[in-house]
């Protein structure tokens, strides 16, 4: 497992999904979790209703045994480290939201299938999946490493929905996550919660509650949980300082007893308030331990959990306890998969909805999706190229047909038509059974779809290329092109710098370099089809390719690749998993989605000041 620091990290770079929703649409977001996740769910309510202002809740997980009413125009937010069954409760109706968000570390293994075809399912009907370093921790019930980039996605998904919902940025300073900051105060926490465990008096220093100020322990729920699952405990009860008098104090003063205080550096009042509880205790019986932090607001939770985790694996190792085996292993299973009769509901595609795909529809059910304001016809660009000994020829159409169908969930005027099969792809010529267009023969065809989609009525045409060699072709014939379009605006998305510094920024989150990430057929390209058609892998051919790209990727291409790249591969595919698929897929719409809001915002501010 790698250290705790260094998933926050990862987190802090993680490239988030785009969220298919528009300001102003949504009216609240509901959170859930099971377990330990349902600190996770409070978390990012309490940072979105207490510090955004915006509606949201947490709820049960068992509240989804019936379904929610009203919930068309609110967005759910699933976390779940493990993707566990009770969790997929949330997950069996998706379309009765306006959107769903599940926060996971799960990568299913081949023979699982219920968690396989719950994402399945969940990305058929529109959902986002948002993926988590550190992995599903499977088999135990104590978690370190879920938990605590659980809880630092709270914040980049609180700061994301902020920003998309309100069509703006956030402000609020504390949703910032910043890692080195951070990492230097779970370090220092760790050091004193494992000193603290080493002391000989340990074993009574179990705390019988956990105190907290100013709401916090409404969201360190996580922390008690901890103990529990960690020391095979009852969980010790978490209390506002101000309500511990009334009873709980009662109930401790005759007996000896520890409590854990979270503290906080500069919250409002703490200090008085930890000065009058110290008034109160009798010091023969009561001992008070002090969990310090000093990082701002919510984010004091990674210190408090960093020093919890390394006190409870202390205990754990001086008791030669297996933290894979406890107790009622097993006997739990009544109740652990109360979603068992919920399989998730099979439905229709979203991104096959008729307003999604020009090519499944007939004529009088385009004309009624036009009538609904459907004005946007997406053209992608695929290729019929070699990549490599391990991915087939069509490697480019099909990253486009999945290109398409995701940048029409995020643009719901959109409507893709079929992704054209061939390019500009002479670089590859000398590798047999690359079909390559001329300049003159791709440009006339692109023309000719133009001015057909716009005799059909539509008013804008974006066009985009999965591909690298149409992207000269198309900054040379844009002109061409729109005059071609018109009375329909064109908008091409393109750029191919821009795009493969975009692709190694999706690929380092997951800690693959841009050398292995690659140009062609690397690891981006290969993790992309192992998780859209994994039949088409030929894994026993995975090799890595040229690595060492200096200057200008785009030269090493022309005019030949395979003098520079005998195997047609520029990057290391060997690493390669279907779990990063989706990911990538929502960085590169991400930024074509970027650029065509771009340019319609431009479209707009020169309508403005037009004179």
């Amino acid at each position: 497992m790698e250290s705790a620091p260094q998933l926050i990290a990862r987190v802090a770079r993680l490239i988030l999904p785009t969220l298919p929703l528009l300001p102003g649409a949504a009216r609240s977001v509901v959170t859930t979790g099971v377990g330990s996740s349902a600190a996770h769910a409070a978390l990012l309510a309490h940072l979105l209703a207490d510090q955004l202002g915006i509606a949201a809740r947490a709820v049960p997980a068992g509240a989804f045994i019936a379904p929610l009413a009203d919930s068309a125009r609110d967005v759910l937010v699933v976390f779940s480290q493990g993707l566990s069954p009770n969790a997929r409760l949330a997950l069996h109706d998706p379309q009765r939201w306006l959107a769903v968000i599940l926060v996971t570390a799960v990568a299913p293994r081949p023979r699982d299938t219920a968690r396989r075809e719950a994402l399945a399912a969940l990305r058929r009907a529109g959902g986002v999946v948002m993926h988590l370093p550190g992995g599903a921790e499977r088999g135990l019930l104590l978690r370190v490493a879920g938990p605590l980039a659980a809880s630092a996605a709270c914040f980049r998904l609180a700061d994301a929905l902020a920003t998309t919902l309100r069509g703006a940025a956030a402000t609020d300073a504390a949703l910032r996550l910043d890692a080195a900051r951070i990492a230097s105060a779970m370090r220092a926490a760790a050091t004193r919660g494992a000193a603290f465990a080493r002391r000989r008096d340990r074993a009574d220093r179990l705390p019988q509650a956990l105190l907290a100020s100013g709401g916090y322990g409404a969201i360190a729920g996580n922390l008690a949980l901890k103990l529990s699952e960690a020391l095979l405990v009852p969980p010790p009860p978490v209390h506002d300082l101000i309500d511990f008098a009334h009873g709980p104090f009662q109930h401790l003063f005759a007996a000896p007893a520890t409590l854990f205080a979270l503290t906080r550096r500069n919250a409002p009042g703490e200090d008085a308030l930890w000065a009058r509880l110290t008034a109160m205790l009798d010091a023969p019986r009561h001992r008070v331990v002090r969990l310090p932090s000093t990082l701002p607001g919510a984010q004091a939770l990674f210190e408090h959990e960093s020093w919890l985790n390394a006190f409870v694996l202390e205990v754990i190792e001086a008791a030669e306890r297996d933290p894979a085996d406890w107790p009622g292993r097993g006997n739990d299973a009544p109740l652990y998969d109360v979603a068992a009769p919920f399989a998730p509901r099979r439905v229709a595609p979203r991104h096959t909805r008729p307003t999604d795909s020009l090519a499944a529809l007939t004529w009088p059910e385009l004309a009624r999706a036009r009538a609904a304001g459907c004005d946007t016809a997406v053209v992608p660009l695929g290729a019929t190229e070699q990549h490599g000994p391990h991915l087939p020829f069509a490697t480019d159409t099909w990253i486009a047909e999945a290109l398409a169908a995701r940048f029409c969930t995020r643009v719901p005027q959109a409507v893709a038509v079929p992704a054209l099969p061939f390019g500009c792809s002479a670089e590859h010529g000398e590798f047999a059974g690359t079909l390559s267009l001329g300049w003159d023969t791709l440009r006339a065809l692109l023309a000719d779809l133009c001015a057909a989609l716009a005799r059909g009525g539509f008013a804008r045409i974006v066009v985009f290329s999965a591909h690298g060699g149409n992207d000269a072709l198309l900054a040379a014939s844009a002109s061409q092109l729109s005059r071609a379009a018109r009375p329909a605006r064109l908008i091409i998305c393109r750029d191919i710098a821009v795009l493969a510094a975009g692709w190694h920024r999706a690929s380092a989150a997951f800690g693959v370099t841009p050398a292995a990430a690659g140009y062609h057929a690397g690891e981006f390209e290969t993790s992309l089809i192992a998780g859209l058609r994994p039949e088409a892998l030929r894994r026993n051919a995975l090799r890595a390719g040229l690595s060492r790209v200096r200057g200008d990727a785009q030269r090493l291409f022309y005019p030949s690749l395979r003098r520079r790249a005998p195997s047609g591969v520029v990057g290391d595919p060997r690493g390669a998993t279907a779990s990063r698929a989706a990911a990538y897929l929502d960085a590169w719409v991400e930024a074509l989605v970027a650029q065509y809001r771009g340019a319609m915002k431009r479209q707009t501010t020169k309508g403005i000041h037009r004179p």
